[in-house]
């Protein structure tokens, strides 16, 4: 398997919406899950039947498999690449009793490492020195900016206005995916449907232009001796996965997989919302489903399944890509 990372650079703002809270339209989410990325490849290849499922049964049979959507920024022409922070569940034993001060003082920065959403893939190799390192240094860039939109609703008797969350990223920022391929003809077919997307853009709200990008770059072959810090550890952490793992696709575990997944820490995540066709102006609301959260860390990788969503106010199945992407985790 060949692991290629494509950066995204957005042309327009995003609206990436958590259904997890409720499905506000004010709230959204900076990053986008590979089920829902999964959603809008087949969506756009929909009117290919043959295509179509040649697409899904190469997911399906892990020939192509792919990561959640993860921030980068560039910063000296260098790519900084960030993952999930893992989840974990930090040890009380570790927190000195000296005196009331000190402990005041171990509890601040345990709250400081629990609020870190993301880290550098590099320093995700030694997490255990990031999590001794002083906590006031754990930071993240500024990816971008949320902002909120004023629209309103001309369907109904009277004009009703209503709020849109979006995010602007930096110039110098985006997100990026990770794919691996069995072989370059998978390759093939994912860059075109990528190409694709970038035109008519994804996630929410599209057609008020919304989620529309291009490539900031060539894609990046991950090789062990990568142009940049991150690139190479990324592909360490994807080829050495000798003790935990994380999860950095939303994965949904089969019912074999399940007692796998209580031995390790994780959280769980609702994914709602509705579906369109190809050609149609009308979505359909589809039902929930429930996926395991991109940062969850289990004993040894979950290969997931692939969900087929069917419903009688649906006009066609639904396929979301619930197949796992793990990589190692160094922490004790």
């Amino acid at each position: 398997m060949n692991y290629y990372l494509y950066p995204l650079r957005f042309l327009t703002p995003v609206h990436f919406g958590d259904t997890s809270e409720g499905g506000n339209l004010e709230t959204i989410s900076l990053t986008l899950g590979s089920d829902t990325l999964f959603g809008a490849c087949c969506h756009e290849i929909s009117h290919d039947t043959e295509l179509l499922h040649s697409f899904i049964k190469a997911v399906k049979e892990q020939q192509i498999v792919l990561s959640s959507l993860f921030p980068y920024c560039i910063d000296n022409n260098e790519y900084k690449l960030y993952v999930p922070a893992p989840i974990i569940q930090m040890e009380s034993k570790n927190v000195p009793a000296t005196s009331f001060d000190d402990v005041k003082t171990a509890i601040a920065a345990h709250k400081k490492i629990k609020r870190i959403e993301y880290i550098r893939a590099s320093e995700l190799q030694q997490f255990n020195k990031y999590l001794q390192s002083d906590a006031s240094q754990k930071h993240m860039p500024t990816f971008g900016v949320k902002q909120t939109s004023a629209q309103v609703n001309m369907r109904g008797e009277k004009s009703l206005p209503y709020y849109v969350g979006n995010y602007q990223f930096m110039p110098h920022a985006g997100l990026y995916i990770i794919a691996g391929f069995h072989d370059d003809s998978h390759r093939t077919l994912f860059e075109g449907i990528l190409e694709v997307l970038g035109l008519v853009g994804i996630g929410g709200k599209r057609s008020g232009g919304y989620g529309k990008f291009e490539l900031a770059d060539d894609p990046i072959e991950l090789v062990e001796e990568g142009i940049y810090r991150d690139n190479s550890a990324l592909y360490a952490l994807l080829h050495n996965v000798p003790g935990k793992v994380m999860c950095i696709s939303a994965c949904v575990p089969t019912s074999g997989e399940v007692p796998i997944l209580k031995q390790g820490f994780y959280k769980i995540q609702k994914r709602g919302g509705f579906v369109g066709t190809a050609g149609s102006t009308t979505q359909v609301k589809r039902n929930s489903y429930y996926v395991v959260k991109e940062g969850s860390v289990c004993p040894t990788p979950l290969v997931g399944q692939m969900l087929t969503i069917t419903g009688d106010s649906l006009p066609h199945p639904v396929y979301r890509n619930g197949m796992g992407l793990w990589i190692g985790v160094d922490y004790e």
